[in-house]
């Protein structure tokens, strides 16, 4: 049990003759006690089968035990709503079989209760898989990697998928890999815990990835190594050459465009279209060249609406007003984190310059 939640009592709509549960009387227990919307509520009754042979309905087995089952372990009643409208099936589960030992489980394993119930809100399917076949080999093999519980319940938080999947067919070979190379255990680790997704690859469309990141000359004992290898492995070897493309197309040499993707390989996935945006706004606002753009190719990586337009604006204000001893701008004007940002630029000449404040905030879309 959730120990710690409190338990919300509903009155719940009673359910007669259980045993031939038709349809129509579903979707009126899923409106009235379940909080769905009629047309959400009749697709997810169409979608289940109550007179079955196989999932006959009984005082175990049926949506009023399932309902109250859920509501006892702490999810919420929009959590319930969503949970039955995308796995309506699970209102012929017998819930203290199939979910409880699984439930059981993962708080044994480190989940705190409020993180469970957004889990299974989110991903349902965490509860479907089976625990001796899949949830605790999933489990055993993380936690051979990166060794601890919490890190392993770090891991799956963020990419729940990794409990649906045979991990050792799927990522130990490509695991295996790096450790041919020279990655140290420790940045394995963190692409386990972090970019798990790029060790799902097939071996062989791992194999080019690894190899590209070679080519950047990214030496795989480096810590950069595995950022690169993420941002590589979610891309194809054309849409690769047409962003290299576009950087060469602002006059950026190819030793230039890689020694750039080794301090910041992110910036081959932003969109072409933000790629150019980018560009353009500092060549045609800031004067500046491609050349020193990319000398700081975080400023790549800014947002142009929520941050690099917004506060040019201010800086063209206090120019103008004779308010800024620097009259050139530097990157680090835009580095500045939001609380520093606001007290060396807007607050401290709020009094001078009244509308930076409003100018600010309607660039941002405030």
């Amino acid at each position: 049990m959730f120990s710690g939640i409190s338990i919300r009592v509903r009155r719940i709509q009673t359910i007669a003759n259980l045993s031939t549960l038709q349809a129509p009387s579903l979707t009126s227990f899923l409106t009235d006690s379940c909080g769905l919307s009629p047309a959400a509520a009749a697709v997810a009754a169409s979608k289940v089968t109550f007179i079955s042979k196989s999932q006959k309905v009984t005082a175990k087995r049926n949506p009023v035990s399932v309902l109250t089952f859920f509501e006892s372990h702490g999810l919420t009643p929009s959590q319930i709503a969503k949970l039955f409208s995308t796995h309506p099936r699970f209102l012929l589960s017998n819930p203290a079989r199939t979910f409880q030992p699984k439930i059981d489980f993962y708080l044994a394993a480190g989940f705190s209760p409020s993180t469970l119930t957004k889990l299974i809100s989110a991903d349902a399917y965490i509860l479907l898989v089976s625990l001796n076949n899949r949830i605790i080999p999933c489990f055993d093999f993380l936690k051979a990697i990166l060794h601890t519980n919490e890190d392993v319940v770090a891991a799956v938080k963020r990419s729940t998928w990794m409990l649906r999947v045979d991990l050792k067919n799927k990522m130990a070979p490509n695991i295996e890999t790096l450790r041919s190379i020279g990655v140290p255990i420790v940045c394995i680790a963190k692409l386990v815990k972090i970019y798990p997704s790029a060790l799902m690859q097939s071996s062989s469309r791992f194999g080019e990835s690894v190899e590209r990141v070679l080519q950047i000359g990214l030496n795989p004992s480096d810590a950069m190594f595995i950022r690169a290898l993420n941002s590589l492995s979610t891309i194809s070897v054309a849409t690769l050459e047409r962003k290299l493309e576009i950087y060469k197309n602002f006059g950026l040499s190819e030793d230039k465009i890689l020694s750039c993707l080794k301090i910041n390989p992110m910036i081959i996935n932003l969109s072409e279209e933000n790629i150019r945006k980018k560009f353009r706004f500092y060549m045609e606002k800031l004067i500046w060249k491609p050349e020193f753009v990319f000398s700081s190719p975080v400023l790549l990586m800014l947002s142009l609406e929520k941050r690099i337009a917004p506060r040019f604006s201010v800086y063209e204000i206090l120019v103008f007003k004779n308010l800024l001893k620097e009259k050139s701008i530097v990157p680090r004007y835009f580095f500045l984190n939001e609380e520093e940002f606001f007290r060396r630029y807007l607050i401290r000449f709020l009094e001078e310059c009244p509308e930076i404040l409003e100018a600010y905030k309607g660039k941002r879309g405030h």
